[in-house]
């Protein structure tokens, strides 16, 4: 009976690409199970599901944009693979909401304002204010536009799940051809989760260079950290059941 065992592909071009991918991949699949839910929301009848919508859409869109935003530990994915025809509107709209809404405070789809309740005397035409209150008002999309970012962000991750399993097996060719297969079985590790204080943390730190960050420092209790592939189209089924 054969033995199993999962470990860390050591440091090279095809590991380095294929882990590349993957950080991408996680992105774009919680950016679509955001807008899935967010469908599933909008169209509900309770206020504090049409709510948690808005939510959804915000955190989708950073997600999303995120795989196209500068960054000093991967490149833009779209040097990677191109936005398909057709959606080239609804990603330049989920960069500038971001941009402009969600991230920062420029947008007139979020604006406030301070508003007073009047009161009038009939008899005399008196007028004062009673109350003052404080109101923002928050950007809503309808289920069509939700849609929209839905479909974009699917049809991105299609196009990224290609490249992924071309990686795949270029890292396996690699690995299955090199004569280090027997050391890596020995000596592999898997990422390993550290708890660590707040007061420890460090919130300005960078993530070390592949592989060397297969310890993970997590400001959280064990039992409530996971670890979940992310190189393959592990979303599907649960997108199909919302």
């Amino acid at each position: 009976m054969a033995q199993f065992k999962q470990v860390i592909a050591p440091n090279s071009p095809a590991a380095v690409r294929l882990a590349l991918l993957a950080g991408f991949n996680a992105d774009l699949t919680d950016a679509l199970y955001g807008f899935s839910i967010a469908l599933h929301m909008i169209e509900s009848n309770e206020s504090s599901e049409q709510n948690l919508a808005r939510r959804l859409v915000s955190d989708a869109t950073i997600a999303y944009v995120r795989c196209f935003s500068r960054s000093n530990v991967r490149p833009n994915l779209d040097t990677i693979i191109a936005v398909p025809d057709g959606y080239a509107d609804a990603h330049r709209t989920l960069k500038r909401l971001r941009n402009s809404t969600v991230a920062h405070s420029e947008s007139t789809l979020t604006p406030s304002y301070a508003v007073v309740s009047l009161e009038r005397d009939e008899t005399t035409g008196k007028v004062w204010a009673t109350e003052a209150l404080a109101m923002t008002v928050h950007f809503s999309f309808s289920a069509e536009v939700i849609r929209l970012f839905h479909d974009l962000v699917k049809a991105v991750k299609a196009r990224l799940l290609v490249e992924i399993e071309s990686a795949k097996g270029l890292l396996v060719t690699e690995l299955n051809t090199k004569g280090e297969i027997v050391a890596l079985w020995a000596e592999g590790v898997l990422p390993q989760i550290a708890p660590i204080a707040m007061e420890e943390w460090d919130v300005d730190s960078r993530r070390a260079s592949y592989p060397d960050s297969h310890v993970i420092p997590v400001v959280a209790a064990p039992v409530r950290t996971f670890l979940a592939p992310s190189s393959g189209d592990d979303f599907e089924g649960e997108a199909d059941a919302i």
